[in-house]
């Protein structure tokens, strides 16, 4: 879809909130520091126990002038992820939105370089690109993640391909970088509020039907932190995301496929071997399952490694 491209457009940067205060003003700071100048500021609370409010308060009056406006809003309990996401975009006005979380950083260049992208490609609304690892500490861990899925995904030459490929396996897409045109919120592609972990899936899986490919740009524009805290990462949430994966999938991603289509059917059986599948006698045994899906071979002989 092309779009028309203005000199200066007003990104919205939409930091999301929940006990961030250890980290969060490494994110705010962040976000003053970009090199594009004409930025809107908007922190999302969700029912933070701890300091995380106050500190955004003082932050924003001491650092309001940078910004075109700023926001922040606050909720008496907490909702979700995806909820407090919503409640972000709902509050902004930028011709581009980006989302990070209170943990995160963004890289000096990352707004100017997303939108020298659009410039280079002005029929891109929907951008990701490589992140960098760091951990608690804010040291370095990999100054850039590769991604096999992403570079795969993003070669295929249509969105309608894309969300073939998707149905079949969710590739993993470097979420924490998405940079997104308005016109994408404009037309309801908010997050599905009925999921509180695999959130990112079902605004991939609405923007891609909606005829928006995604897009990729081989440049690094978030830090991403890894530490124990992180609810992708929690063991003890390892039932719930199993739970929940399959709901997207039979909500969502069936839809796409086909019981006639041989590549299909291996996602219909991948995914009952991903949510479903208990093992057989006490033995797992699901790296050899695995092997006996098409798509696995197929996306392997792609170069990624799905799973």
């Amino acid at each position: 879809m092309l779009m028309k491209v203005t000199d200066n457009p007003l990104v919205s940067v939409i930091i999301i909130t929940y006990n961030s205060s250890r980290y969060v003003i490494e994110a705010l700071e962040s976000v003053k520091a970009q090199t594009w100048g004409n930025l809107e500021l908007i922190v999302s609370d969700d029912g933070s126990r701890d300091q995380t409010v106050q500190l955004c308060a003082d932050w924003i009056v001491e650092n309001k002038d940078r910004f075109s406006t700023t926001k922040l809003i606050t909720v008496p309990r907490n909702t979700g992820i995806s909820a407090n996401c919503n409640r972000g975009v709902r509050a902004s006005v930028g011709d581009w939105i980006k989302v990070i979380s209170g943990d995160d950083i963004l890289i000096d260049s990352a707004i100017d370089d997303n939108l020298t992208y659009t410039r280079q490609f002005p029929e891109a609304s929907f951008i990701a690109s490589d992140v960098r690892e760091i951990d608690e500490n804010g040291v370095l861990i990999r100054d850039k993640v590769l991604n096999e899925g992403l570079i795969h995904f993003s070669s295929l030459p249509t969105a309608e391909k894309q969300m073939k490929t998707y149905s079949r396996w969710p590739v993993f897409l470097n979420t924490p970088t998405f940079f997104c045109k308005r016109e994408m919120i404009g037309k309801g592609m908010f997050l599905d509020e009925e999921f509180k972990i695999y959130e990112d899936m079902v605004m991939v899986i609405r923007a891609l039907e909606e005829g928006y490919r995604l897009h990729y740009m081989e440049k690094p524009t978030v830090a991403y932190r890894v530490h124990s805290n992180a609810t992708s990462r929690s063991p003890k949430l390892d039932e719930i995301r199993k739970k929940e994966g399959f709901k997207v999938f039979k909500k969502y991603l069936t839809r796409h496929l086909s019981v006639f289509n041989p590549l299909d059917l291996s996602g219909y059986y991948e995914n009952w071997l991903r949510f479903r599948y208990k093992g057989i006698n006490g033995y797992n045994g699901r790296r050899f399952l695995r092997k006996l899906s098409l798509n696995y071979w197929y996306m392997k002989a792609n170069g990624v490694k799905h799973y």
